[in-house]
């Protein structure tokens, strides 16, 4: 494999794959364009949702399912920010493209998945309170209320501890299997295929 000297990939097989890695960033700025518009669409959704007549939350249970609406949303930045950089970046590569550049692509995207994962993990008993706040309407100021006197619902309901105990397991077993197939179809599969792409430059 030879470069000039700006490191720029020459023969005919890197422009292959450098074109080849053109088309998985536009898929990828895509995905990403595409998350971010449905993200803002919900936090939107949810911001409203006490204000229409068919959701009851009521009480102090409105207070917490804005605090909890309110901290998704400034976690979510974090990651994005993530993103809006490797978007940025992708912009880029038709004018620097490079193995380096790649390289900095690459890791870039890793970043921005692991921010993404471990961001949704954090946030995850946040998101927990917010779906039992919806799932619960008008009963939510009165779950939280016998969440917040735990000892004595343990003794005196046991099996509404139960059953929150058994809702919180099968929620999270359900969110951390959405995130996952999610993450993989729409990021890494491409993270990947962009490490293969440096390892065979990398062989040549």
């Amino acid at each position: 494999m030879t470069f000039n000297n700006r490191g720029r990939i020459k023969d005919t097989a890197d422009l292959h794959r450098y074109k080849e890695v053109g088309n998985i960033l536009v898929r990828l700025q895509k995905n990403i364009k595409k998350e971010l518009l449905f993200s803002i669409f919900c936090m939107l959704f949810l911001f409203v949702i006490p204000l229409l007549p068919i959701y009851k939350i009521e009480g102090y249970a409105t207070f917490v399912y804005y605090f909890v609406v309110v901290q998704l949303a400034l976690s979510s930045l974090l990651y994005y920010q993530r993103f809006y950089y490797f978007y940025k970046s992708a912009n880029q590569f038709e004018l620097l493209g490079s193995r380096e550049y790649l390289v900095k692509l690459y890791y870039e995207l890793k970043y921005a998945i692991e921010t993404y994962r471990i961001t949704t993990y954090v946030l995850m008993p946040q998101g927990l309170v917010l779906f039992m706040i919806l799932f619960g309407q008008r009963h939510s100021t009165a779950w939280l209320e016998k969440l917040y006197h735990f000892g004595t619902t343990l003794s005196q309901d046991p099996y509404f501890i139960l059953w929150i105990i058994l809702s919180t397991i099968a929620s999270i077993v359900v969110v951390i299997v959405i995130l996952e197939v999610m993450v993989r179809t729409s990021y890494e599969k491409y993270l990947k295929q962009i490490k293969s792409t440096l390892v065979q430059m990398e062989e040549l």
